[in-house]
């Protein structure tokens, strides 16, 4: 009888354990690309592949001039910036894990 409730207790414990889950979850970090200076009629685009309307984009204000914000994904990054089909923006950009890096359009 002893033995028996004994093995009930412990198929009991090993099936309430199973469920148990243990660990830290920790979210991806976000990084982005922040466009300042005079983004009006300005068109980025980034790796060849993704193309921006600086103009539509979501922009905050900081008092004195506008910041276009783009998510991105950490890494090596090509971007270009033209404004009425001139090019004021050329460069190879390393953004790294939950960083903003800031690309300043003249």
């Amino acid at each position: 009888m002893a033995r028996n409730l004994i093995l009930s207790g412990l198929l009991l414990l090993s099936i309430v354990s199973c469920g148990h889950y243990e660990g830290v979850v920790q979210p991806t970090p976000k990084s982005y690309l922040a466009f300042i200076g005079n983004t009006r009629d300005s068109v980025a685009v980034i790796d060849d592949v993704i193309t921006l309307n600086l103009d539509k984009e979501l922009q905050e204000t900081d008092g004195r001039e506008k910041t276009v914000l783009f998510q991105i994904a950490p890494g090596k990054h090509k971007v270009i910036v033209t404004r009425m089909g001139r090019e004021v923006v050329n460069r190879v950009i390393i953004v790294a894990d939950g960083a903003t890096k800031e690309i300043q359009v003249p």
